[in-house]
């Protein structure tokens, strides 16, 4: 299946629902998927360029992970939205807008839902590098819009994710919120969809469309879009 077509990614999405069931992402309670369905039969003509959903929701325990404060459980809402080129090449950018939002409960009390500490991770795109501030071209940004209309008392400082990092379609967001935020001591079949075949695939067509040409910038491999210091202003 060729990695840079359109039809190519609604057809992964829809199997990488199939494979989240048949490993009981749904049965286990770790994942809802009401939104990521709904976008995917918004889509099933292929000609849909717009990725945007509201809430993509999971849930684990905090078992393994540093939090302050202490809290027993966490939920994990993923909010993307971008518009892709019509065209997709390794090439160019594969973005005309770009936004995705990782916010994050906690719970000290998990019968207690509206008792919660949070915190938020903002991934965007900033054209303008070399503003009074250096912006890498995408950038996770801690805090984000989420926080701002929030009492800052109840925030939770959390170790995980960490900066920097490329931009992320709702395939490979996913696996980062599984690789990230998912036990593998809690929930056995996280070990288990990371080595299914037909899963690593799907992974591997987004890593050749959005990973590698990222990466390859830094090995001097021209692009049209990316640079390395856009990517790292670090690079003079």
């Amino acid at each position: 299946m060729a990695p840079f077509k359109h039809t190519t990614i609604i057809a992964d999405l829809r199997e990488l629902i199939r494979l989240l069931k048949f490993h009981k992402f749904d049965s286990d309670k770790i994942m809802e998927f009401h939104n990521l369905e709904r976008l995917v039969g918004d889509s099933r003509n292929g000609s849909n360029h717009n990725y945007n959903i509201e809430d993509i929701v999971f849930y684990s325990s905090n078992s393994g992970m540093k939090s302050n404060p202490f809290v027993k459980a966490i939920s994990i809402f993923l909010k993307s939205n971008y518009r892709l080129v019509e065209v997709l090449s390794i090439k160019d950018d594969m973005f005309l807008e770009y936004t995705l939002e990782i916010f994050i409960k906690g719970y000290k009390d998990k019968t207690k839902v509206d008792d919660f500490s949070f915190f938020s991770w903002h991934l965007d795109r900033e054209l303008n590098t070399d503003g009074d501030y250096i912006h890498p071209y995408y950038h996770f940004h801690a805090g984000g819009r989420h926080v701002g209309d929030k009492n800052p008392g109840d925030l939770l400082m959390i170790s995980s994710p960490r900066i920097p990092h490329p931009p992320m379609d709702i395939l490979l967001s996913i696996h980062f919120i599984i690789l990230n935020f998912l036990n593998s001591g809690d929930f056995k079949n996280k070990t288990a969809i990371l080595h299914d075949d037909d899963y690593i695939s799907i992974i591997q067509r987004a890593q050749q469309r959005l990973l590698d040409p990222y990466f390859f910038t830094f090995n001097k491999v021209l692009h049209n879009d990316y640079s390395r210091h856009n990517l790292f202003p670090l690079y003079i």
